[in-house]
């Protein structure tokens, strides 16, 4: 059920819905056809990383350097599942998953072991693990909800080495997107001896960990920068290129620009007016220009967690979500996404069923019910007893970083909300992505923006996300009524039911609770240098996928 919360200026893409501007910008595996040179460095800007520990990781950001020094049971290549450490069987009723390992080793020589794997599974669903993750089993692998909950014993979770190549995983029920959970970060084989002997501080300096994927991180200066090396002790090194990959924090929008076009850095993600420059200088043949879909959702959270009293009122987080003018923000702030009036992006299937090609966003038709958003605020205050006054009240918002075009977009909020309610709005900015996302899952906010990218294709990624033991759910929406339908889901196989069923939940958390307030579905907009090739954007984990990247003529 769940996945990474993303920065503002992050995004994921989905192979599904492509479009493509500049000469040579797909994003394929061109070195596995032959003419790249081996060698090579790709300097690429990326936002802060939390964590290296794959079990805390939740975001893009940290799951990029994660998906490129780990190997997982399988890796996604342009869109497809393929083999990756292991190979599998399926059982006639499509319960039961035989992995076996390839002969894979750690970079300091012991050999990757199925148990590898199943501690690193157990671990993440252990609620003494704490991990954002913790719940994205539950009801997919048996037992998994029963240990996550504290319920059930770690030896009955579905999930077992029977010998050091073998590994076997029954489900609770047939899971059509079960691959691409194998596929995501958060179930990378982790080593038991490593993790323990580190404790709290695994995930903090690679120099103490051990990898077995593509890359090896060697260095990570918090804040700033990261250095990948070629991993010469992973088994498909020859499929490898690169030598070196730099990662660098750098926030602000102009001085990305002006060291993508020094060739300081050599792929960047396109934002705001920098979006337009970067699709004008591919044009000119000065760079490539990448342009898709995504299958991530932003949306306004409010803590029901007590923080502010106004906030537990379903009548005031609609107002406040119907106060915002989607189009303006798109059109004359953020200058990238597509406006949302629903949770679940067009890009997201049910099976074989396009979920918005059948459901309508709900949010949309409410604005022609619900005109006057003072009204309805002030309709709020009598509910829970309070003077009928907005303006003698103020609500907290915390942006998702402390660059410009975050302090401009808190800017617009608070003035929607100012304008049209008359609620005063305070802005707090936090000191970096990180420790947004640390105040945001210890609930140090009262309004935030936050991001949802899809783990794997199917609406379950999204509503699941708001289950009330989920280690995401950072607002704590809890509404029995959408537990209920949780359940339901869990058990229904039939994808025109699951339909139904994914409608009345999302009709219940963005209209009758108004428990999140949709503001935009993400896209994929980069620019890469001409030299630069096969870098792909996934639609599921990490920003970028570098084990195919190269370059040529550089």
């Amino acid at each position: 059920m769940k996945k990474k919360l993303l920065s503002v200026l992050l995004s994921a893409t989905l192979a599904i819905s492509v479009m493509l501007t500049g000469c040579g910008g797909k994003a394929t595996n061109d070195a596995a056809k032959g003419g790249a040179k081996a060698g090579g460095t790709l300097n690429m800007q990326l936002p802060e990383v939390k964590s290296l520990d794959s079990a805390i990781g939740q975001d893009q950001a940290s799951f990029t350097p994660i998906g490129a020094a780990f190997e997982g049971l399988a890796r996604v290549n342009d869109g497809k599942i393929e083999p990756a450490a292991a190979t599998w069987k399926v059982s006639d009723d499509k319960k039961t998953y035989t992995f076996t390992l390839k002969d894979l080793n750690w970079t300091d020589g012991k050999a990757v072991s199925a148990k590898d794997f199943e501690y690193a599974w157990k671990r993440l669903v252990n609620p003494a693990t704490k991990s954002p993750y913790g719940t994205l089993l539950n009801g997919v692998v048996k037992n998994a909800e029963a240990f996550s909950t504290g319920k059930g014993k770690a030896e009955d979770m579905g999930v077992k080495a029977t010998d050091d190549k073998t590994l076997v995983v029954e489900l609770e029920r047939p899971v059509p997107y079960f691959l691409q959970l194998a596929a995501f970060a958060s179930l990378y084989p982790v080593r038991q001896d490593i993790v323990e002997a580190q404790g709290d501080k695994y995930g903090t300096d690679p120099t103490k960990m051990v990898f077995n994927g593509p890359f090896v991180i060697t260095e990570w200066q918090k804040g700033a920068k990261m250095t990948l090396k070629k991993n010469d002790k992973y088994y498909d090194a020859a499929s490898v290129k690169l030598d070196t990959i730099t990662f660098q924090d750098i926030k602000e929008l102009q001085t990305q620009y002006q060291m993508f076009t020094a060739k300081q850095l050599d792929v960047d993600l396109a934002t705001g007016e920098y979006a337009q420059k970067f699709k004008d200088d591919a044009a000119a043949g000065k760079n490539i220009y990448v342009e898709k879909k995504a299958p991530s959702s932003f949306y306004m959270m409010f803590n029901q967690n007590g923080k502010s009293k106004l906030l537990t009122n379903a009548k005031i987080r609609l107002a406040l979500s119907l106060a915002i003018d989607r189009e303006s923000f798109i059109n004359k702030i953020y200058k990238r996404g597509f406006v949302s009036y629903s949770l679940i992006p067009d890009v997201i299937n049910a099976g074989a069923i396009n979920f918005r090609a059948q459901v309508p966003e709900p949010l949309k038709p409410v604005f022609d019910e619900k005109k006057d958003v003072k009204a309805l605020f002030i309709e709020g205050l009598k509910e829970l007893g309070l003077d009928q006054d907005p303006s003698k009240y103020t609500i907290k918002y915390l942006s998702q970083n402390n660059a410009a075009i975050d302090k401009q977009m808190s800017e617009y909020f608070q003035n929607q909300w100012q304008t049209k309610i008359g609620v005063k709005i305070a802005l707090e900015a936090p000191a970096s992505f990180a420790d947004y996302l640390v105040k945001a899952q210890a609930g140090e906010f009262e309004i935030a923006m936050s991001g949802w990218g899809a783990d794997y294709n199917d609406p379950d990624t999204f509503i699941g996300l708001f289950q009330k033991d989920n280690g995401n759910n950072n607002s704590k929406y809890n509404n029995p009524k959408y537990e209920e339908l949780l359940k339901k889901l869990a058990a229904e196989t039939d994808d025109a039911k699951r339909v139904e069923l994914f409608k009345q939940a999302e009709q219940l958390l963005v209209v009758e609770d108004a428990g999140i307030a949709p503001i935009f579905y993400k896209d994929t907009r980069a620019a890469e240098q001409n030299y630069v090739k096969g870098v792909q954007y996934p639609a599921f984990g990490g920003q970028y996928e570098l084990k195919w990247a190269y370059v040529e003529g550089k």
